[in-house]
């Protein structure tokens, strides 16, 4: 911990440089890092001296202990939560989560720097430059800044409110934050503003899915279909609605739909495969992943879906192989280690049964 500390105090010296305050505020403004930042000076000099509070009394609890033959030094009066993340010293909480948080936000940001700065250096120039605040909204969700994001395109709809992108944008944010509402609520401006833009009516499906509104959702993909019936992308989605209210036969043909479209979309596969395994419709099934694999040899999930189809059929080796190879591209993968579970115990079992 005084490591990181040591660390934190070392990115602060530059973003808040004593002998160079302009090229320290610079470098805030293109990383989008706010004045009351955990990283300032004064968010994390309070943590520092408890770090070495906490040094100095272990030390002197070790020095009591080696000093005094049979006697016990006096433990440090601290504890860390791991649940809260927050560490106790001496009946103080201080908060620890933030300052990770605000170095992990600041990580991800330094990739795009380059293009952050010129970004910046155009709002400085035209501070209304709707294009360069779109631009960095795009970048900071790239980063999964989403709270920056969100930010940044309420400025941008305040200068072009009608701008459908823009509202697509703040969707799919919103959506990631977990504010399906306003989600649903941006996806609806998008498309009354540009009812042709066929993304914003597929997202707009995945939406009221995930808030349960699976009839509503149906008829959104149903719309779409009818606009745009080679897009694949909606037949998917029809698909993943379907199975979700248990009309099994009509998904597959929806996502049968998909693969006429593209034969090598790769979560229409996945899902094909994954009905047809609840079917008991193993060898289509088998077939499926063998052309899903054919696309993404090295993708797990695939290899322990694979796995389980083979152990209902009963090639129980075959299964086993397929499981190994999930774990070894993801290990610790935990539908790959429960039908190779599942596997071994059928194993046992018909070992049982013969020695009988």
């Amino acid at each position: 911990m005084g490591k990181f500390l040591n660390e934190c105090q070392s990115v602060s010296a530059i973003l808040w440089r004593n002998n160079d305050k302009i090229l320290g505020k610079t470098f805030r403004s293109v990383l989008s890092i706010s004045g009351n930042s955990p990283l300032s000076p004064a968010g994390f000099s309070g943590l520092k001296a408890v770090i070495k509070g906490i040094e100095k009394e272990k030390n002197e609890g070790k020095e009591k202990t080696e000093g005094i033959s049979g006697t016990e030094g006096k433990p440090a009066a601290f504890s860390y939560n791991m649940v809260t993340k927050s560490l106790t010293f001496h009946g103080e909480n201080y908060e620890i989560l933030p300052i990770f948080l605000a170095v992990r936000d600041l990580y991800a940001s330094l990739p795009f720097f380059e293009e952050l700065q010129y970004c910046t250096e155009r709002l400085e120039k035209d501070p209304q430059d709707a294009t360069a605040l779109f631009q960095k909204a795009v970048l900071m969700y790239k980063t999964r800044r989403f709270e920056t994001a969100l930010q940044l395109t309420a400025q941008v709809l305040k200068i072009a409110p009608e701008d459908h992108r823009v509202w697509y944008n703040r969707g799919v944010i919103l959506s990631e934050l977990g504010r399906l509402e306003e989600a649903l609520a941006a996806y609806d401006r998008t498309i009354e503003l540009e009812p042709t833009f066929e993304v914003a009516w597929d997202n707009k499906g995945v939406v009221l899915a995930r808030l349960g509104r699976f009839e509503e959702a149906l008829e959104t993909y149903e719309k779409i279909i009818l606009k745009y019936p080679g897009y694949a992308e909606a037949w998917a989605g029809k698909g993943s609605i379907l199975s979700a209210l248990g009309r099994e036969e009509e998904a597959f043909e929806a996502y049968s739909s998909a693969l006429r479209i593209r034969p090598d979309y790769l979560e229409a596969l996945t899902s094909a495969g994954s009905l047809l395994s609840r079917l008991s419709r193993l060898e289509e099934a088998l077939k499926i992943y063998d052309k899903a694999l054919e696309l993404a040899p090295t993708e797990p999930r695939l290899w322990a879906a694979r796995g389980f189809v083979l152990s209902e059929i009963g090639k129980h080796d075959e299964a086993l192989q397929n499981c190994n190879q999930a774990l070894e591209l993801k290990p610790g993968f935990v539908p790959a280690l429960e039908t190779k579970v599942k596997i071994l115990s059928e194993i046992q079992r018909q070992k049982a049964r013969s020695s009988q």
